[in-house]
């Protein structure tokens, strides 16, 4: 190859390979929906499960650990290799998150607990609820699914070593 066409490809190579790195990745958007009160919730909890949420490319699954203390519902999203993606904390109706991964987490928090809350406070068996489907399985999974927000999550208990 002659020189000049070896620095233009190299050129076109490393345009290619800066454009692929300037791209965000997929992420779900924020997508409102309502809260129950930790103040209506009726007792102390612990919650294990696990949720996976699929759309706008994005394919991801964490662990979830959720306690209800008193009038304080803490929320953590594990990684697959167990490090804490996410914490959520809610008194009342306030809301504080923290995201261990910063902008790389590629689903909201925030949609997360949302639809925890749908899963288990909100919805009946089939219900149609803030534009979104919800069913639940006789074995407990949960699936959540919403044209509007464009992705479906589904809840489903943790089963040991999970």
């Amino acid at each position: 190859m002659r020189p000049d066409r070896l620095s233009l490809a190299l050129v076109l190579a490393l345009a290619a390979s800066a454009a692929c790195q300037l791209r965000p990745p997929p992420r779900i958007p924020d997508c409102a929906g309502s809260l129950v009160s930790t103040a209506d919730l009726a007792s102390d909890f612990l919650i294990h499960e696990r949720i996976r949420v699929r759309g706008h490319r994005v394919d991801e699954a964490y662990g979830l650990v959720a306690q209800k203390s008193g009038d304080r519902l803490v929320l953590i999203g594990l990684t697959p290799f167990g490090a804490t993606a996410f914490t959520l904390v809610q008194v009342g109706l306030e809301v504080q998150s923290e995201s261990r991964l910063g902008r790389a987490l590629p689903v909201p928090p925030e949609n997360v607990l949302r639809d925890f809350h749908r899963a288990h406070f909100l919805a009946t068996d089939v219900a149609e609820l803030e534009n979104r489907r919800v069913r639940r399985d006789p074995d407990g999974v949960v699936h959540i699914s919403s044209d509007a927000c464009g992705y479906e999550a589904t809840l489903a208990p943790a089963r040991a070593g999970d």
